[in-house]
């Protein structure tokens, strides 16, 4: 059929008619991309090059960079069950690719296929400079080694499965982004402007306001692509772009990547599983095998001819991507084995690979490739002056202030855009609070309503520490991922994120506690009127800010609320019998009386004990003979061990302990952030 009076031909035997139907709405995009190749420096294998199919860009821009790996092996720590204990985790080296080696240039699109668990991903990483295993041999852009901050400024990353707050809508995130990523000097319309271009560029300006949650698997997908194309870089990696979607959107987005490569980018991505057709839409393939070893570096068109040529023959009907994948796969059987070994062996031994070779060989000689031996952190290591690599170079990463600013505004909007939680969690601590004070209803200070005052005013304190300790656990294990992702990406530094976080759990300690003091002060008919009321909110107030921060503490340290529980339940049991509830405190051995300074329960009880006990001077004695008779609220306080003068001390005591929970916690978060983020 002749769409616009262009003669379209039925697809080749190794796509099916059915993708082939699926494809056709887009068929005017692919014949608009297939003029544009045409109109292309078309592919020339040059004795030069070191002949053979080693594959040349399809497009030869002025700008943009040469990215190759050479003799690359990679190692990653991975925990030995058999030989780990509770106490002590053994590790041992596993390694994920081989002495591998390729190149891929501007205006370039490449595919790397292989079996699951070849190491694509890792290939991916380890290239870009953003995994943190044990890595040999050389990784050269322009033909030097540069340092991983220089490397995050020129490159992009698009994982396959991007990790961010949901609630936020497209332009939110964008925005977010566009502030960590760009320059700190960019006015705030230019970078609007860039959003907006990026999103009318990807197709996804009618998602602008959409809330991410609701995205489908393409638009998603095209997000992060916009979110890495925020700064224009020239590197572009993309983890298996294609997985999850339909064979429509799976075109669709590889689509944009070609344009993007027509710019004078160098693309490589991952793939798995791809449609029929798709690996048409690529200029060259890099196969890998198990145990990350390299079995083929071609371009597209002369892969099919490379395997045709070991007699391994594609049958007619079907999918090519699928099928070298297959014949690159391992099973159980010996036959397996021997096959993907003839492969890599063959390979070895082919004019593809000595093309390869040759290749980067000549470009040493050159002097356009210059390997070293150790890395440098020098950005001038740069062989050959350049516009792209000034303007990245150039780039001022936003201040500490301004990342604080940016990671608070998109917690406390996520925090909007999910109210139910919270309000939820501020009906149950208000049921608390009613729950406690039901039972001390017509609360009477005489004798036997003094156990009675403190026991209630022992439950508001516990109750309270409680309560915000747990609320606050889940807070770095459910956020871990995006923080170790964003961090490893330089987009903020751990210190801003956990301030940040202080900072929106601020505005909770500081309202919930008043509401929870109407209720407890009311219903058991405390005196004093709205000073009494004060009196018992203050330290509820603190006691609820310090256990915010202990809860932090428990939260950065354990990876799980379940091992957190193991630890922290035991300890907190030691500093409630140290409160002064259970024992008098005047009573504690000399060995132990230090215990109480560690507890916060024992600073906030004994803090609004005092508020409340000190404001009663008369409690009526009892009219049985010879039962005892404390008369004021002050004989109150010393029979429980406390000081009437302590309050401050009391105060500075939970103040130091939020300061030291903090600062722990910090420590603890700081550590988390250094580990191996997911791709």
């Amino acid at each position: 059929f002749s769409p616009n009076g262009v003669s379209v031909r039925a697809p080749c035997s190794s796509h099916s008619f059915a993708n082939f139907l699926v494809f056709s709405p887009i068929l005017k995009t692919r014949f608009y991309l297939d003029t544009m190749d045409a109109l292309r420096e078309p592919l020339k294998v040059s004795v030069e090059n070191g002949g053979g199919n080693t594959p040349s860009p399809t497009q030869s821009p002025s700008r943009g960079l040469t990215l190759s790996w050479h003799k690359l092996s990679v190692w990653v720590k991975k925990k030995d069950e058999e030989k780990s204990t509770w106490f002590t985790k053994r590790t041992t080296d596993t390694k994920i690719l081989s002495k591998v080696c390729g190149i891929s240039e501007p205006g370039s699109i490449m595919a790397i296929l292989g079996p699951s668990g070849a190491g694509k991903t890792t290939l991916l990483a380890t290239v870009s400079q953003r995994l943190k295993g044990d890595v040999k041999g050389d990784i050269l852009v322009n033909g030097k080694q540069i340092s991983k901050e220089l490397m995050l400024r020129v490159s992009g990353f698009v994982p396959q499965k991007d990790l961010c707050l949901e609630s936020l809508t497209v332009y939110e995130h964008l925005q977010f982004m566009a502030k960590m990523k760009m320059d700190r000097n960019t006015k705030t319309a230019a970078r609007n402007q860039r959003i907006l271009a990026l999103l009318s560029e990807l197709g996804i300006v009618d998602c602008k306001n959409k809330r991410i949650s609701i995205l489908s698997g393409g638009e998603r997908k095209r997000l992060s692509v916009a979110v890495q194309l925020l700064t224009d870089p020239a590197l572009l990696f993309c983890d298996e772009p294609t997985t999850g979607l339909d064979s429509y959107s799976a075109m669709s987005v590889v689509e944009q990547l070609r344009r993007l490569a027509g710019n004078g980018k160098s693309i490589i991505c991952t793939i798995h599983q791809p449609a029929s057709g798709l690996l048409d839409m690529f200029d060259c393939v890099y196969l890998l095998v198990a145990g990350g070893r390299m079995a083929l570096y071609s371009s597209t068109s002369a892969a099919l001819g490379y395997f045709n040529r070991m007699g391994i023959v594609c049958p007619p009907t079907y999918n090519l991507a699928e099928f070298l994948v297959s014949q690159l796969a391992i099973e159980e059987d010996a036959a397996s084995i021997k096959r993907v070994n003839n492969i890599v062996s063959s390979y070895k031994k082919s004019e593809e690979f000595s093309a390869l070779k040759k290749r980067l060989e000549s470009e040493i000689i050159n002097g356009q490739f210059t390997i070293m031996n150790e890395p440098t952190d020098k950005y001038d290591s740069i062989c050959q002056p350049s516009s792209e690599f000034d303007r990245f170079i150039a780039m001022n990463p936003p201040s500490q202030f301004v990342q604080l600013r940016w990671l608070t505004w998109r917690s406390f909007l996520d925090m909007y855009r999910n109210p139910q939680v919270h309000f939820i969690r501020l009906l149950l601590y208000l049921f608390l609070a009613l729950l406690i004070s039901v039972p001390y209803v017509g609360l009477e200070v005489d004798q036997e309503g003094i156990q009675n005052l403190q026991g209630f005013l022992y439950l508001v304190i516990v109750e309270t520490i409680f309560t915000y300790t747990y609320s606050v656990t889940h807070t770095f294990p459910s956020e871990i991922p995006i923080l170790l992702r964003e961090v490893d990406n330089g987009l903020y530094t751990p210190a801003a994120y956990y301030i940040s976080k202080m900072i929106t759990l601020m505005p909770r300690s500081l309202t919930e506690p008043l509401i929870f003091s109407i209720i407890s002060f009311n219903i058991p008919g405390l005196v004093g009127g709205f000073l009494g009321y004060v009196r018992l909110s203050i330290p509820v107030t603190a006691a609820a800010i310090t256990a915010t921060a202990y809860g932090c503490l428990i939260s950065a340290y354990f990876e799980s609320i379940s091992s957190a529980s193991m630890i922290s339940v035991p300890f907190e049991q030691i500093c409630l019998l140290f409160c002064g509830i259970y024992m008098a405190l005047s009573d504690v051995p000399f060995h132990f009386k230090w215990v109480k300074y560690i507890s916060m329960f024992y600073y906030g009880l004994e803090a609004i004990s005092i508020l409340q006990w000190t404001q009663i001077t008369d409690i009526p004695c009892s009219a049985k003979k010879g039962a005892p008779c404390i008369k004021t609220g002050e004989g109150v306080l010393e029979n429980y061990g406390y000081d009437k003068n302590h309050f401050a001390l009391d105060m500075v005591g939970l103040g130091i302990m939020y300061v030291v929970c903090h600062s722990l916690g910090y420590l603890a978060f700081w550590r988390r952030s250094k580990q191996q983020a997911a791709y």
